[in-house]
């Protein structure tokens, strides 16, 4: 049989992606291997969504052609769509597949998987999405524990820094029973844990079902497994519901990724982050964090916008020290070929941005080593992945008498102290 291997640049939905073509070619035929090993088909999912991730695909791509000279290369996902003109004629690829992911990549390789003799890969543009999409097949996540269950895809937001409103579309759901089905496949194959993920997944409607409606309906699939929300945009109104179930429902994970940007008022003008500004930010987070002890609250950070000013930064800075997070990503300003934002003017010089993301970044190990010793002496969920697992609050545990009990097992863990960051040393408590 064909053999074939995966390569995934950037976000869950991108690794939900993967896993939905894994399960694609499996079903056609091909035997998957590990990444570096010999292969016959080589699938690349790229991502474009800074600078530095299109760099990464680039590199990927050209490595990837000098290890495996013969095999098929297969470029598809947004850096293969945000650039689509200029891979269309790169000869290290031998198909380029556009966005949204094709229903089966199987269909559309050459039989034999024989490479174009032109030396310009084969191109395929995948039709549009309907609103109210389905997908075929379920997630294969043959080297995880936890599953990516895409329910969402696109992002009608359009602000001014971001490329993936022209890389994923325009935002549409997963039909409410297609979510359930996939769902209910996962759970009864075994994972323990599910990720709820899309580009802007608090948009998601399907069949009278908002995002806080699809968490009690996957919850009502049984017991035994967990759910937790990928990233999630701030300022909607439905995050208060959200709230209220995390606050009584130990099966949904205790962990909020609510993407800030930047603490000021100004910039976040500038960025087009229009649905809530610092005040309503803050004031939906505390009151997050005191209604549900224990809450990881993550966020992403874009330092050296174009006309961050030397005071816009102190009051970011000041404000991101006030609010208790567990986790902060903090990335430099990528400008983007094709956003408003890669126009404006007023950027601050690259060694000032440079200084200002080390404080930022500096802020957020302290925040993160305030967050994990907060949890010494608690006793928090894991699911064990060998001898060490995943907390519900997001953080890694290293557990001491966890040797004998199965991988992708939900234990209670007593945690006795850091190891380092977020990582976590604990021991098993037992079950009654």
């Amino acid at each position: 049989m064909p053999t074939v291997t995966f390569h995934t640049l950037g976000c869950r939905l991108n690794q939900a992606d993967t896993a939905l073509l894994a399960d694609d070619l499996s079903r056609h035929g091909f035997t998957l291997e590990t990444w570096g090993k010999p292969s016959d088909l080589l699938v690349i999912n790229s991502c474009s969504v800074t600078g530095v991730a299109a760099q990464k695909t680039r590199q990927l791509v050209r490595a990837t052609r000098r290890r495996c000279p013969q095999g098929f290369l297969v470029l598809l996902g947004c850096e293969a769509t945000a650039e689509a003109a200029t891979w269309q004629n790169s000869p290290d690829i031998d198909m380029l597949v556009t966005n949204p992911k094709p229903p089966s990549l199987a269909a559309l390789l050459p039989p034999g998987l024989v490479r174009p003799p032109s030396g310009q890969p084969i191109f395929h543009q995948t039709q549009p999405q309907p609103d109210d999409f389905c997908l075929q097949g379920t997630g294969l996540f043959w080297e995880r524990t936890r599953a990516n269950l895409k329910i969402q895809e696109g992002c009608d937001f359009h602000c001014t820094y971001c490329i993936v409103p022209s890389t994923r579309g325009h935002a549409r759901s997963r039909r409410l029973s297609d979510v359930l089905a996939e769902a209910e496949r996962l759970v009864k194959q075994g994972f323990k844990e599910i990720v709820l993920t899309g580009v802007n997944i608090s948009t998601y409607s399907s069949d009278g079902c908002d995002l806080p409606g699809l968490l009690r309906r996957l919850l009502e699939l049984g017991d035994g497994f967990r759910l937790r929300l990928g990233s999630t945009e701030p300022g909607e109104n439905l995050l208060p519901s959200i709230v209220e179930l995390m606050a009584v429902q130990p099966r949904l994970c205790r962990f909020l990724h609510l993407p800030l940007q930047y603490g000021d008022d100004d910039i976040l003008r500038r960025m087009g982050r229009r649905h809530y500004d610092c005040q309503s930010y803050a004031d939906q987070v505390q009151d997050a964090c005191r209604k549900i002890p224990g809450l990881c609250l993550g966020t992403d950070i874009i330092v050296g916008f174009p006309g961050e000013t030397e005071q816009n930064f102190r009051r970011c800075q000041e404000y991101l020290e006030s609010l208790p997070f567990g986790l902060m990503h903090v990335f430099p300003f990528s400008p983007r070929h094709g956003t408003p934002a890669a126009t404006f003017g007023d950027r601050p010089a690259s060694a000032i941005v440079t200084n200002r993301v080390h404080c930022l970044m500096s802020l957020a190990e302290a925040k993160t080593d305030a967050f994990a010793a907060a949890q010494i002496g608690q006793t928090l969920p894991v699911l064990l992945e060998a001898r060490d697992g995943w907390s519900d609050n997001y953080l890694k545990v290293q557990i001491a008498n966890g040797k004998d009990i199965p991988q992708n097992t939900l234990v209670q863990a007593k945690i006795t102290g850091i190891k380092k960051g977020r990582i976590l040393q604990g021991v098993l408590v037992p079950q009654a």
